[in-house]
């Protein structure tokens, strides 16, 4: 039988067992926020917005086929290089996901969740960040954000559609 957790009676009779349960919550929220922070830094060198920086965005909206970074004061901006942005997953005032394409070739995937693991941690909602990792013969996606049971980033093979700036299909 499952009970809940009572906060204020395990602090009472286990003052030892409270205190390191709130150590470990504590360690596991700055762990996703350092996460967060070196992604975005990464969002930052690799596709950088015209004014600001990834880890001031609170939410991410497509605008006719302009991606825009809004900031807390209501100010928002795009990309320095606009035709980085390539396609999206959802609806353009509230994406799902956000597929950004650099010069070398290379994708990378944002997606949003405001209720997920890492999403509920950040101001956009961002739940994960996804790096493709092509070869001749398979592509790859590494989470920046996500690891497996041994710790180590998750990668995944798989396919992925997005609707692209001009409302094609855009598929990887």
């Amino acid at each position: 039988m499952n009970m809940p957790l009572n906060a204020t009676e395990l602090q009472r009779q286990h003052p030892c067992i409270a205190m390191a349960v709130v150590n470990v919550e504590s360690l596991a929220k700055r762990h996703i926020s350092e996460k967060l922070s070196n992604a975005k830094q990464l969002l930052d060198i690799l596709f950088p917005l015209a004014q600001g920086s990834h880890n001031n965005v609170t939410g991410y909206m497509v605008y006719y086929q302009h991606l825009l970074a809004c900031f807390a004061d209501a100010t928002m901006s795009g990309l320095q290089q606009p035709q980085q942005f390539v396609a999206l997953a959802g609806h353009k005032n509230q994406p799902e996901a956000l597929l950004l394409k650099h010069n070398s070739g290379y994708h990378l995937e944002m997606s949003f969740n405001h209720g997920g693991i890492i999403g509920i941690h950040d101001r956009a909602g961002i739940d994960d960040i996804q790096l493709e990792k092509a070869d001749r013969k398979t592509r790859q996606w590494i989470s920046l954000l996500h690891e497996n049971d041994g710790g180590q980033a998750c990668a995944q093979t798989l396919d992925k559609q997005f609707v692209d700036r001009e409302g094609v299909l855009y598929t990887l």
